[in-house]
């Protein structure tokens, strides 16, 4: 038997055979003349051909007429079926049962329209699983279990209870922009960055803005902890790279931010905790893991790429149907509860100043001026040092320094979340997250 395993985010729906991941495919389609593209050809050819593209079917799944359908095109439905097709038939031979994986979003009717379409394709349906609950299988858990991950076209938070059994509660929608609108996004600050440096513009001839974008989604997601990052574009044998910093990135991001703390702060329990699981297509969002580290109450573990595949092959028994009726789990008994440590043990690790964060180590010595970010300094306007597990502050300027709009004392204990107001400027505590 050969498992293949279907997880459906438009952002790349993952196809998987026996645990492996064989071929990530974005919710793309292009119709050139008679010509219907879709997925990865799609993509790379949206730029070159954008007449007539979509990257909503997945997330607007319904046999609703389509305002700009055609005779070949009529709804969404179409051309999430011509996708699904094309990435069944190269394994289609090989898999002999499959497993689909769905995002909390989808409604009864469009799990039962994706189940008609699958039965189409003549693909073995043994089984259909929520994303959340097979993305937090198997991992060392809190009791409290929140499920971060992005789409094309939205953000979505999914809550769980893990006792053993991880359960979803919920699944919501938290914000109503995604990739689709940060890619453009970057891509438009990295050709200004082009044409103020170089007088390059990428924009101005298909080729290069299609090249832009085939590289942007893996350069995002290979951002470091740099401030400063190259993006080089390679046009008919001429090389063309600039340097863009974070905060010029963060333009694209940032009002997003408030909205996702927000939305998490408000599904965890009051006096409790929880684990934050980020979906792999987070991965290099510029000033993210500082503005999740504003909240104490988490531990935050990135997900692997292949988790999602991975977990859903391991669980494959709880997750298929032996008598043929399928079911969509939402449940699954693979929760290992992890040692839940208390909220107010947290100590704060990094200041935090406009979305850059600087670890504080076992002493840091702050200069008064915050001109280039927090530095050390041999006559500081405060010293912060660990002792027996806490961190405290000396406060040497006291005019210059207020603690939560109080003058500190000497020997001051922090906790994430403090603000430190220096002259003009704010400086945050935070504690950032363990990352397993």
């Amino acid at each position: 038997m050969v498992l293949a395993v279907i997880n459906i985010n438009d952002a790349g729906i993952q196809i998987g055979l026996d645990g492996d991941l064989t071929r990530t495919s974005p919710g793309y389609a292009v119709l050139n003349n008679d010509q219907l593209m879709v997925g990865e050809v799609a993509a790379r050819n949206a730029r070159l051909l954008p007449r007539w593209t979509s990257n909503r079917f997945w997330s607007q799944l319904s046999t609703a007429p389509m305002e700009s359908g055609t005779a070949r095109v009529r709804h969404h439905a179409d051309l999430a079926f011509a996708h699904l097709e094309d990435l069944w038939q190269p394994i289609s031979t090989e898999a002999t049962d499959a497993i689909l994986i769905v995002p909390g979003y989808f409604s009864t009717e469009q799990l039962g329209l994706l189940l008609g379409m699958a039965r189409e394709c003549q693909i073995p349906v043994r089984g259909i699983v929520d994303h959340s609950v097979v993305a937090a299988s198997n991992l060392p858990l809190r009791q409290n279990v929140l499920h971060l991950d992005i789409h094309l076209h939205s953000m979505t938070l999914s809550n769980l209870s893990n006792t053993g059994t991880l359960a979803r509660r919920s699944a919501k929608t938290i914000v109503e922009i995604g990739l689709a609108t940060l890619w453009d996004r970057w891509a438009d600050i990295i050709a200004n960055q082009f044409i103020q440096t170089t007088r390059f513009d990428p924009m101005h001839e298909a080729a290069s803005e299609q090249r832009l974008f085939d590289q942007l989604p893996d350069w995002i997601a290979g951002l470091g902890e740099e401030t400063m990052h190259t993006f080089e574009l390679e046009i008919e044998g001429n090389a063309h790279s600039v340097a863009v910093s974070d905060d010029n990135l963060l333009r694209a991001c940032a009002s997003l931010y408030p909205q996702i703390v927000q939305a998490i702060r408000a599904e965890i329990p009051a006096g409790e905790n929880a684990s934050l699981l980020l979906s792999h297509r987070l991965q290099g969002f510029p000033g993210l893991q500082d503005s999740l580290g504003l909240i104490p109450e988490i531990s935050i573990i990135d997900l692997a790429e292949m988790k999602g595949i991975g977990s859903a092959s391991l669980n494959r028994d709880q997750i298929m149907s032996s008598d043929g009726a399928i079911s969509h789990v939402t449940q699954l008994q693979a929760g290992d509860i992890a040692g839940d440590d208390s909220v107010n043990e947290r100590t704060p690790t990094h200041l935090l100043w406009r979305h850059h964060a600087t670890p504080i180590g076992t002493q840091f010595k702050l200069d008064a001026s915050l001109d280039n970010g927090p530095r050390r300094s041999d006559n500081p306007v405060a010293t912060f040092y660990a002792s027996a597990g806490q961190l405290l502050m000396d406060c040497h300027q006291p005019e210059q320094l207020q603690l939560n709009g109080q003058q500190p004392e000497a020997n001051t204990k922090l906790q994430p979340g403090d603000v430190l107001q220096l002259q003009t400027e704010t400086l945050t505590l935070i504690s950032v997250g363990s990352h397993g």
